[in-house]
């Protein structure tokens, strides 16, 4: 039978993701239903999925909604509404897929997660990028200990300039701007990689010319570990394509991926990843296919609900990169 999921916030760019691929597997998924609180939201995402989903279906209420047979819910509202809506959700006694980040309230946050022991459900983090094919190489890599001791962690997300008046409406009301929109991801890599930071120093900028000079348009961090650096940087001022890497360097050897891809734009069919060892004359270069996003986030969140497997990344660890994200975006409290 399909994992039968309904669809709390309708908002988020990633959740357009989530609704081909359970569309492209219903022997796998069915999206029973969806509600969002804005109608402008409602109808909107409705012109692209009605034809998509099979009985698409938009509840007026969460609570309609949540009376539905479901066995999971995902959770694709606006950044702060969405540990709402995931409480909501665990409170019905479902599991969560919940769209990074993980709000804008750590203790909010962190009592999301108390619910979800106490309740013996799970909440999964969508940090869609932790399944891309260089990515999956890099961490199977560092698992083998192939790099020796990580001494350094550099990633770097930009957004491009000509969206960056939709950054200010959609960002403008958080203070890390667009460092909080998008660091997740690479803090998500950095904690897996190296653990919890003991030290984090935020720079966060205003750098266009354009107001309003209270966004944040560029943002680096500097995360400090024991024997290691991390390093982020996310400007929203980029100009040059494909300039989206994670470079690791270590004692026994290095990887960098050079270039991410995105969780909604188009995508090249090969992700390069270029690895160095110790004792090779040269950095090689391993080209992987790339995998199609977010779909293996549904078939992880769909095992570990079955109790089939221990998630891939535990909610503790989601916790601790929360923790992270907000510290390094200046928005800790």
């Amino acid at each position: 039978m399909p994992l039968k999921l309904g669809m709390l916030g309708m908002w988020h760019t990633h959740a357009d993701g989530v609704v081909r691929r359970v569309a492209e597997h219903p022997d796998e998924f069915t999206l029973v239903g969806f509600h969002d609180s804005d109608p402008q939201v409602v109808a909107a995402q409705s012109k692209r999925w009605e034809g998509a989903i099979p009985n698409y279906r938009v509840f007026d209420t969460a609570d309609e909604l949540l009376r539905q047979p479901l066995d999971g819910i995902v959770v694709e509202g606006r950044v702060y509404e969405n540990l709402k809506l995931a409480r909501v959700a665990l409170e019905s006694g479902r599991p969560v897929m919940l769209e990074k980040p993980a709000g804008v309230d750590l203790d909010e946050h962190r009592r999301l997660i108390d619910l979800a022991h106490k309740k013996h459900l799970h909440v999964q983090m969508i940090y869609l990028f932790r399944y891309m094919s260089a990515v999956q190489e890099m961490l199977n890599r560092a698992k083998r200990k192939e790099f020796g001791r990580i001494y350094e962690f550099r990633g770097r997300l930009p957004k491009d300039l000509p969206s960056y008046a939709r950054y200010v409406d959609e960002l403008g009301r958080y203070k890390g701007g667009i460092y909080f929109e998008m660091a997740g991801h690479l803090v998500d890599m950095l904690v897996t990689l190296l653990g919890k930071p003991r030290k984090i120093t935020p720079f966060m900028a205003h750098h266009h010319t354009a107001d309003p000079k209270s966004f944040i348009d560029n943002g680096i961090a500097v995360f400090e570990f024991d024997q290691a650096f991390g390093i982020i940087e996310v400007p929203a001022l980029e100009v040059v394509p494909y300039t989206r890497r994670i470079e690791v360097y270590g004692t026994e050897g290095a990887l960098i991926i050079p270039h991410l891809g995105s969780g909604h734009l188009a995508n090249k069919n090969s992700q390069p990843v270029e690895v160095y060892r110790t004792g090779n004359s040269a950095w090689q270069t391993v080209d992987l296919t790339a995998a199609t996003l977010q779909i293996a986030d549904l078939r992880e969140f769909a095992a570990v609900v079955a109790g089939k497997k221990a998630p891939d990344f535990s909610m503790e660890h989601d916790l601790i990169v929360q923790h992270a994200l907000l510290a390094s975006s200046g928005m800790l409290a």
